[in-house]
């Protein structure tokens, strides 16, 4: 059942599941989104690396 149709009840079951699912997520997003901002500003900085061969 989805959280919309008309037999959803929301449980403790329900709710764990949620508040973690959805704190798992927070997590990977903002990771992300820390990571991306993190190369974007080494890049405009200029602070690129090369191999050294």
């Amino acid at each position: 059942m989805l959280p919309f149709a008309y037999e959803w009840v929301w449980d403790i079951g329900h709710i764990i599941f949620f508040g973690l699912f959805y704190g798992i997520i927070s997590v990977v997003m903002g990771t992300l989104t820390l990571t991306i901002l993190k190369t974007m500003l080494d890049l405009w900085a200029g602070h690129i690396h090369t191999p050294d061969h």
